[in-house]
């Protein structure tokens, strides 16, 4: 017997279930491994449930492999049937007309019947010949075949339609079992319908047009159609449109998606796409086109507010938006009853302290909400969607207002640049100070930081940098001009900027130049990125999300975090120092990659010289809010 299983592991004493999901599945779960504990520590009883989970995913693949890949047809799609048959048979009795200019074959009068004895065996060769005529004629004239085909509808004998069904069915890339029950109501309505279009056919042969020579009411009322804009276009669709309205959101949205990115969207955009299609999926179902209405989109944009803002994080990981839903409440119900108590509060095996617990509970605001709402609005506009149909956008009017998303960021607060005594205290602590490791437990003025942890939130406080720009930052991006060293930040191959105002030349503060930044660039090779050690992380693959969370992890030991502050707080005390200095708003706006102006400020305003901007960047003074040792002055302190 083998003493490993390949899906087990062991994390401290308990073994786990791991193993990367078949496309299939993975496809389907939205996630590429299945990790889940067997909470037990023997050995054997985990290798028989890795057995069996291993067994039961090749089950639950074997289900999605052989499920139908087709949606049975809609009502939409069977009305349209009934429909062209109906119109099918009206067409071509108006073509018999045109091309029956003497008006004899089709004559409103009846050829009569040969007289002929009763005995069949007693005919002639010319009596057979004459009964045959007169049958050839008698079956197409109007007024028999819709007798005929008012037979058919009353004994409800659909042997006579099918033929014509199956034509129809195949037309609009539709099939359907002729054993099922479907097909058979469809095929007993589709006599009645064909029947009554013969109807009017006799009655068009005698030169009766009158207004009420319509497809029977019952169509109506059997296959109703759910939207009202639907109702109104249901005349006028061609078989692409009457496709396109039978797929499924999640085909759509999955469909726009790739069309974002053939269109060279950011890996940011692209995974808040496929979050977006999730969201709707979950929340509001995977409903066809043709189902969904205005109220869908309305309840898609409620159902947003109620997500965690940490969803996908912490205790929301692997859970669906619904369950994410669902802890949230009970979680606020705990603190609801806990009241003014500081007890831990226990959710789903989860504890909290009574403050974590409240920023656990928040939700999603109406700016990311937008977001959301935004791809599928976005998508209704897209080639994807026949122009016809574009009227139709269930999300039309889902937006939140910029007034309710002003309103919503003044009682909830936003980010505000770091105060100077939250500077002194930050730098004062122990990563600027002297370290024996490059984590948090440290002995003062025993190791100095070269590396992120200490650079980085000073080049982001002198420079202004967003922490993506100052993650990704390289050698390369150093230069010289008119004697001045500065940064610039340019698209390269691997680095997307926000926007084209982000392309721009910052010079370095003489600050940093003091503390020995020029010497720490001037150690690395040639194209060297500064920090190494950053690796992509996050939904979004960002170099600097492993910054953020070091940042705010550090202050969490420190006892210097606020909720109202972090790593993107540097650029803002950027901002507002410069502005204190009584720098342009516009030459700020140089500085920072943003837009700013009409044309005058966004075209003449970038020929702002080199010394200019040294000018203005060096009237910030945070000098006194670091209280770093000199590294010149003190370069043991370096390694």
């Amino acid at each position: 017997m083998p003493t490993r299983h390949l899906h087990l592991t062991r994390r401290g004493a308990v073994y786990y279930f791991r193993a990367r999901l078949p496309r299939t599945l993975a496809h389907v779960l939205s996630q590429a491994t299945l990790a889940v504990s067997l909470r037990t520590k023997e050995a054997a009883p985990a290798r028989r449930m890795a057995r069996r989970c291993s067994a039961a995913l090749d089950r639950l693949e074997a289900l999605l492999l052989n499920a139908p890949s087709k949606f049975p047809p809609s009502k939409l799609q069977l009305r349209l049937v009934l429909e062209a048959m109906f119109n099918r048979v009206l067409s071509d009795g108006e073509a018999k007309r045109d091309n029956d200019m003497e008006g004899g074959r089709y004559s409103a009068d009846r050829k009569a019947a040969p007289k002929l004895p009763e005995d069949e065996s007693e005919w002639t060769d010319e009596q057979y010949t004459a009964f045959w005529d007169w049958v050839d004629y008698h079956e197409e004239h109007p007024e028999t075949e819709a007798e005929l085909r008012e037979v058919d509808a009353q004994v409800n004998a659909t042997n006579r339609i099918r033929e014509d069904l199956d034509t129809a069915l195949t037309a609009f890339g539709l099939s359907l079992d002729r054993d099922t029950p479907q097909y058979e109501a469809l095929a007993r309505d589709a006599t009645r319908v064909v029947a009554r279009a013969y109807a009017i056919e006799a009655e068009r042969w005698q030169g009766r047009y009158t207004s009420d020579q319509d497809i029977p009411s019952f169509v109506a009322q059997k296959y109703p159609l759910d939207s009202a804009l639907l109702r109104t276009w249901t005349t006028r669709l061609n078989q692409d449109e009457a496709v396109f309205l039978t797929r499924t959101i999640n085909e759509v949205a999955r469909d726009f998606a790739s069309y974002r990115q053939k269109q060279g969207i950011a890996p940011k955009t692209k995974s808040d796409d496929d979050l977006a299609r999730r969201y709707f999926v979950d929340l509001v179902g995977d409903k066809q086109i043709q189902e969904l209405t205005p109220e869908d989109g309305q309840k898609f944009a409620a159902e947003l507010l109620r997500v965690p803002r940490d969803y996908g994080k912490g205790p929301y990981r692997r859970k669906t938006p619904r369950q994410a839903i669902a802890m949230a409440d009970r979680i606020e119900r705990e603190i609801s009853a806990a009241g003014h108590s500081d007890q831990p509060i226990c959710v789903d095996k989860h504890e909290f302290t009574a403050a974590e617990a409240r920023r656990r509970v928040e939700r999603m605001r109406k700016k990311t909400a937008n977001k959301h709402l935004t791809f599928f609005t976005s998508l209704w506009r897209s080639p994807l969607v026949p122009r016809s149909l574009r009227v139709m956008n269930p999300f039309e009017g889902t937006l939140y207002k910029k007034r309710l998303i002003d309103t919503e960021t003044a009682r909830r607060g936003t980010r505000v640049p770091f105060t100077q005594e939250e500077l002194r205290a930050l730098f004062a602590s122990p990563v600027w100070n002297g370290c024996r490791r490059p984590f948090h437990q440290e002995i003062a003025h025993q190791k100095r930081l070269t590396d992120w942890k200490y650079w980085c939130p000073l080049i982001a406080l002198f420079s202004g940098l967003r922490r993506e720009e100052v993650a990704r930052l390289r050698k390369d991006d150093f230069d010289i001009s008119n004697g001045i060293w500065l940064l610039r930040i340019q698209a390269t191959y691997d680095r997307r900027l926000k926007s084209k105002a982000a392309i721009r030349e910052v010079p370095v503060h003489s600050t940093l130049i003091a503390l020995g930044l020029r010497d720490f660039v001037d150690g690395l090779s040639n194209k060297a990125p500064l920090f190494p050690d950053l690796r992509p992380s996050g939904a979004y693959k960002e170099y600097g999300e492993q910054l953020g969370k070091w940042f705010r992890t550090y202050r969490q030991a420190r006892g210097l975090y606020s909720p109202h502050t972090d790593f993107h707080s540097f650029r803002h005390s950027f901002v507002s120092g410069l502005r204190d200095a009584g720098v342009a708003v516009d030459l700020i706006a140089l500085l920072v990659g943003h837009e700013y102006g009409g044309v005058t400020a966004s075209v003449y305003g970038r020929q702002v010289s080199i010394l200019q901007k040294k000018d203005a960047i060096e009237k910030l003074d945070l000098a006194g809010c670091l209280g770093i040792p000199n590294a010149k002055a003190d370069s043991a302190l370096w390694t």
